[in-house]
């Protein structure tokens, strides 16, 4: 084999691993699971997407990270700010989950995005992003079940 086959194949096999982690749509919610996390997504425009993750144990807290068009992240329990506004209501800080405050906003914006038709999503010093939420009623389980809780509960 010549060296430049050497390095095209090299380099297809260092990028399989990303890519087959790579899921979720634009048009509908996807769910995965693996070493016992159950993870959803949803896809936005450029780099934006919405994951949600739960341990199946509910041994550790509900993840929640909004990447925006340009590829910049912020999750809950970052010390950062974090909002999602449902159908165009009103918005709702799901920043920290470490307080009872915090978990029923937490509860409340999960359970909403279960039933709503599009979610808004803003972040401090990201650029807000809309998704759908098709199909998330079928795969987002409710909160406070299935693993999915926040860091006060535990």
């Amino acid at each position: 084999m010549n060296r430049k086959m050497i390095h095209t194949v090299l380099l297809v096999c260092a990028l399989m691993p990303a890519m087959a982690q790579a899921f979720g749509n634009h048009d509908t919610w996807t769910s995965g699971w693996g070493q016992g996390v159950s993870e959803f997504v949803i896809k936005g425009k450029g780099q934006s997407q919405l994951y949600l993750a739960c341990d199946d144990a509910g041994s550790q807290p509900a993840t929640l990270i909004f990447t925006d068009a340009s590829g910049h992240q912020v999750s809950i329990d970052s010390g950062k700010r974090l909002q999602v506004r449902i159908d165009g209501g009103e918005p709702v800080d799901i920043s920290d989950s470490d307080s009872r405050v915090g978990d029923d906003l937490i509860t409340q914006a999960w359970n909403a995005l279960r039933t709503g038709e599009q979610v808004l999503v803003t972040g401090d010093g990201l650029r807000p992003a809309l998704f759908t939420l098709n199909g998330a009623g079928k795969v987002l389980p409710a909160f406070n079940t299935q693993g999915c809780i926040s860091k006060f509960a535990l």
